[in-house]
């Protein structure tokens, strides 16, 4: 199944929707005469059983046209979708995830995943305009995020993905001057040597810097999550391109680690890595303020974000 959040003309109020197979999106709480207040609510009451899955598809299986335009089903040019999580107890990023790029990195002996936090207030929606400030080169990153439906702690690979509950696309803006030039410190020991030190607070959190969405896909209908083909497109021209496969470290193995340290919960995102610009582009030239337009950035059945680029 696939599931957003939206709102609608005049009524902001957040609503969980779930997509019908003649595109329609029906309000999931409509359909189930219960409220729902938010994504990380609806999977809550899923996970807790209070909302079976299963009955919920053969529902909406079953509904006629009729029977959907009397639920309210709207076409999705007549909402406006939300990322379909906007407020995640956690959201985890991976770095350096690439094949490539971790390959010809000085590492440790016992290399492990590197990753950092993002923010809410950078999550915006599937075709929402990104804001950028005068900061230098910003560059898109699309990335397979997945949402977490049942909580944990140490929480083995093999059973990680009894732990998922869908897919998502997300594009993680990438403030490259601003890492490179001035975010930044280097640290003097007393014995003369240095260490580079750079914490992705800021150059990874800009509001509006994670365009998410366009739909929540459920894990049953992505059997395999890395065999998916990514691609970034700035202004009809392809930038960026990959597949999930090309990673290092893989989803299970992401959930055992992550949980090693941090109790998952319900609603936590994590994205696992971005894939390689295409030339001549590269990750730092793909300036979205100073081309300006619109960037795309999607991945095989899971759907398309589309996002206008406003300098700010």
């Amino acid at each position: 199944m696939r599931f957003c959040q939206f709102d609608t003309p005049g009524n902001t109020r957040c609503r969980v929707g779930v997509q019908l197979a003649s595109g329609q999106i029906v309000d999931v709480a409509v359909l189930l005469d219960r409220p729902v207040a938010s994504m990380v609510d609806f999977i809550a009451l899923a996970h807790d059983g209070a909302i079976d899955l299963a009955d919920l598809r053969s529902r909406i299986d079953g509904l006629d046209e009729a029977a959907a335009l009397q639920l309210g089903a709207r076409s999705p040019d007549q909402i406006h979708l939300r990322a379909p999580v906007t407020e995640p107890p956690k959201f985890f990023a991976i770095a350096i995830n690439g094949k490539a790029n971790f390959e010809r990195s000085i590492k440790p002996d016992n290399p492990r995943p590197q990753y950092f936090i993002k923010l809410r207030t950078c999550i915006t929606g599937p075709y929402d305009p990104i804001e950028i400030p005068d900061i230098g080169s910003v560059g898109p990153e699309v990335e397979l995020a997945l949402v977490i439906g049942r909580g944990g702690k140490h929480i083995a690979a093999a059973d990680a993905h009894r732990h998922i509950f869908g897919y998502t696309v997300h594009n993680d803006l990438t403030a490259h001057d601003l890492r490179a030039k001035s975010e930044w410190i280097n640290l003097r020991r007393k014995d003369g040597s240095e260490e580079r030190l750079t914490y992705p607070g800021r150059w990874k959190n800009f509001d509006t810097f994670s365009p998410m969405g366009p739909f929540l896909v459920t894990a049953d209908e992505v059997p395999d999550p890395h065999n998916l083909a990514l691609d970034a497109h700035l202004n009809g021209e392809l930038v960026q391109q990959g597949d999930s496969s090309d990673v290092v470290y893989r989803i299970p193995e992401l959930i055992e680690y992550l949980s090693a340290a941090h109790t998952l919960e319900v609603g936590d995102i994590l994205s696992i890595g971005t894939v390689p610009a295409v030339e001549p582009w590269k990750m730092s030239t793909i300036d979205l303020r100073r081309f300006g337009g619109t960037i795309d950035a999607s991945i095989a059945g899971l759907g398309r974000l589309s996002n206008p680029i406003r300098a700010v």
